[in-house]
């Protein structure tokens, strides 16, 4: 874009951060001198007038000046017109991801507006409602072979090795850096290595969150839990004295008595909240320090015998989990027929949006206070520390981008603790600022608060290219003890041969 349309756009972010054409009145502070002089005279020097008091010959004389200054930022108010093509996906109530970009090219027109400047902001925004995340990256990648990528594209993190390896993204430090004060300041570190790979920054944070463990208290009242004890199992289970074994003892009294179809259900495709029983058995996935996957035996194996032992012997656990739809899973979670769910943040407010309950539809945000409980995933230990797993969600700029500037420009308006605070109140995520939490909508929202400790217990998903081929390995182990095609010991011998036998997937892979 040529210079002179981008100095009009800097107009835009001096109004924001410092301000134009101010002007700036002061007396300086009187200076002693020693000087010869005979007379009083007025003059104006580069564009400041002085006055000039002097006394006889030889004495100390005190200069006392009275300066204006005035400072003009003059810009070619040519007519700009950016075009910015976004896509993203998720959950319903995730739409935020594409609508508050659509906000911020607002947003800068307004700005526009205010000085008079031919601004114009096109979005042409397109986003998906979660099905199988492999359909969404399918259309990424034929895009991309057609040259038809758009400018932004949202992802899970976890994306980032892949889209960058294969030249379908660009770094962004350039651009983090020059918005920095602007709109990244206080984003945590954390988030920030989350989208560092091969010592570059490919991304904007755009969300976070926990993955909490949902409990449908009627089922506990229905046990003799009194309101105290079931107000205290989250305290419980984050001091370790509610394990993973605690919590399928408990589900099969529920279902013993009736009081649930299900003792637990968890989602039916690859993801974290499978990965996050063998983050409760100490186990890891992931070496930051070598860059490399780590297949933890004894974790990994402690974890199968759970799925195992939860589907196959206690059958609290449907055997045939990992067939379900998501529709099917959501309907039972709501309508109370599963004591455990393991879910997302994400899900309490999609409940409230999308149609689920068999008779109420969407649910009212006071159903879900009234029924649910949410905690930290227990540990496999008694004493051990709770779980979870957060996955950040990021905007990436293509490398087909025919604007990548004017790309992140709009993202790091969206990046706002306004349009941060309204998708993660009305998706049930966590802002990726911590100035957006002391946002009014932010500190009204009890549950997002409820839930913010979560963040200090979270682990992060691999950030390696053949992560996906590894994690379907994983998955795959579950789903055949799961199915009783596989004994737990068969599985782990299953993952770990597979792991040798793949040319790419055993250099990358530590077996410890």
């Amino acid at each position: 874009m040529a210079q002179t349309k981008w100095a009009a756009i800097s107009i835009i972010l001096l109004l924001v951060g410092v301000g134009i054409g101010y002007g700036i009145w002061g007396t300086a502070a009187p200076a002693t001198v020693t000087e010869t002089i005979t007379q009083t005279k007025t003059e104006t020097v580069g564009g400041q007038t002085i006055t000039v008091t002097e006394t006889a010959a030889g004495t100390t004389i005190i200069q006392t000046q009275t300066v204006t200054r005035t400072q003009t930022v003059t810009a070619a108010m040519q007519p700009v017109e950016l075009a910015i093509s976004v896509w993203a996906a998720g959950d319903p109530a995730s739409v935020t991801r594409v609508d508050n970009i659509v906000n911020a090219c607002n947003r800068l027109v307004k700005f526009a507006g205010t000085l008079g400047a031919p601004y114009t902001c096109t979005i042409e925004e397109t986003y998906y409602h979660r099905g199988g995340w492999e359909d969404y990256e399918k259309k990424i990648f034929l895009a991309f072979e057609a040259g038809e990528l758009p400018d932004i594209i949202a992802v899970g993190h976890e994306w980032i090795p892949v889209l960058a390896d294969k030249g379908m993204i660009v770094p962004l430090d350039e651009y983090i850096n020059k918005y920095w004060d602007f709109a990244f300041f206080d984003v945590p570190e954390t988030l920030w290595n989350a989208v560092r790979y091969k010592g570059k920054l490919w991304a904007i944070p755009q969300d976070t969150e926990a993955r909490p463990l949902y409990i449908w208290k009627p089922a506990l009242k229905g046990l003799g839990w009194s309101d105290e004890e079931i107000a205290a199992l989250p305290e419980k289970i984050k001091n370790g004295e509610f394990t993973l074994d605690d919590m399928l003892e408990v589900a099969k009294q529920a279902v013993d008595a009736g009081l649930v179809k299900y003792g637990v259900l968890h989602r039916p495709t690859p993801g974290g909240e499978l990965w996050q029983v063998i983050f409760a058995y100490g186990g890891k996935l992931w070496n930051p320090d070598t860059g490399n996957m780590v297949l933890d035996k004894e974790a990994m194996q402690r974890a199968l015998e759970w799925f195992y032992r939860a589907s196959r012997e206690l059958q609290v656990l449907p055997q045939d989990m990992t067939t379900w739809s998501w529709r099917s899973i959501h309907t039972a979670v709501v309508s109370g027929e599963t004591l455990f769910w393991f879910g997302g943040t994400w899900h309490w407010a999609e409940w409230q949006k999308v149609e689920y309950h068999p008779e109420l539809g969407a649910v009212p945000e006071s159903y879900l206070w009234e029924n649910f409980i949410f905690a930290l995933v227990p540990s496999g230990f008694q004493g051990g520390k709770p779980v979870t797993l957060s996955h950040p969600f990021v905007y990436v700029v293509t490398s087909q981008s025919e604007n990548p500037e004017g790309a992140a420009l709009v993202l790091a308006v969206a990046s706002q603790p306004e349009f941060d605070v309204a998708h993660a109140v009305g998706s049930a995520h966590i802002p990726v600022r911590k100035s957006s939490l002391e946002h009014p909508a932010m500190k009204a929202s009890k549950f997002l608060s409820d839930v913010a400790y979560m963040l200090d217990y979270a682990t992060f998903l691999p950030m390696h290219p053949l992560w996906g081929k590894y994690r379907k390995i994983i998955y795959d182990a579950i789903a055949a003890v799961e199915l009783g095609k596989m004994a737990p010991a068969d599985a782990l011998k299953f993952i770990e041969d597979s792991i040798k036998a793949d040319p790419e997937l055993s250099t990358v892979v530590e077996i410890v």
